[in-house]
């Protein structure tokens, strides 16, 4: 904003002294509107995107300093384990100076590229929801299934200083060909998105009990093997590697025997011409 009334006070100042100067500020003016012209349609779409840009910071105004923000496409879907979020370091009227959260590199945008995008401001999303998925075989009866989720519940019920509630425990895939039957675990953290170290580790934690439970209770989904194909493509006989040996065939290739061949029949032909010269 200083730079903004910087601009004002100064041009306010100038004109104040051009009048007690005695000189016409709008002939002055009118002087310069044929340069002026032309520059403003050159300079119209960069006007344009810092003008977008101004309404950004000071109407919008979707993050503050410190704040954890996650650029990205409107029409593009966020992920649901939290998106990649930079910190905000520094914002003027023109640009927006942001660190990588996980790797601390900074970088530059200007506001006016900003105000097309979607902003997501961990600092102002609360509560974060955080889900965690399950594989279990489709022969696991479906009252284990529901004894496991009031154990999931009363895990949840016995941090309150970490989780607020389970909001869901419920199928979402069934994959009847291979097997298993996918379920969402759904809870809310009582910290916010800001806090994503603490989140992060909340969810590990529910991650690795989920997984002992399932353990212990024999609901472990195991992948059935995928078949493999040991054919050679480029073999007829399919031999696999050292049979044509245990059967005695040679292990030369076609091209090598083919040069054999080749250099008997030369000796041959040259044989022959001996034969006629002597003669």
């Amino acid at each position: 904003f200083e730079q903004l009334i910087n601009i004002i006070f100064y041009s306010m100042l100038t004109l104040v002294v051009m009048a007690l100067l005695g000189v016409d500020p709008s002939r002055l003016f009118l002087s310069l509107t044929g340069i002026l012209l032309p520059l403003s349609f050159l300079f119209s779409a960069a006007a344009s995107k810092y003008f977008e840009g101004l309404l950004l910071i000071l109407a919008r105004r979707p993050y503050d300093i410190g704040d954890r923000i996650a650029i990205s496409e409107p029409r593009d879907d966020t992920s649901t384990d939290g998106s990649t979020t930079w910190f905000v370091e520094q914002i003027t009227l023109y640009q927006t100076t942001v660190r990588m959260a996980a790797t601390n590199e900074v970088a530059t945008y200007s506001n006016g590229s900003l105000a097309t995008l979607r902003i997501i401001n961990a600092n102002r999303s609360p509560k974060a929801s955080v889900y965690v998925y399950l594989k279990f075989g489709i022969d696991v009866p479906y009252e284990k299934v529901k004894i496991f989720g009031n154990v999931v519940e009363t895990f949840v019920k016995e941090r309150p200083r970490e989780w607020l509630r389970l909001v869901a425990f419920r199928a979402t895939v069934l994959e009847v060909d291979l097997g298993y039957i996918k379920y969402v675990v759904a809870i809310q953290h009582i910290e916010s998105w800001q806090n994503i170290g603490v989140v992060s580790q909340s969810k590990a934690d529910l991650s690795s009990f989920c997984l002992e439970v399932s353990k212990k209770m024999g609901m472990r989904y195991i992948a059935p093997p995928m078949p493999v194909d040991l054919s050679f493509a480029n073999d007829p006989k399919n031999y696999l590697p050292g049979e044509r040996a245990e059967t005695g065939e040679s292990l030369q290739p076609n091209h090598v025997k083919q040069k054999s061949h080749d250099s008997v029949g030369f000796q041959n032909i040259a044989a022959l011409f001996h034969q006629e010269k002597t003669a």
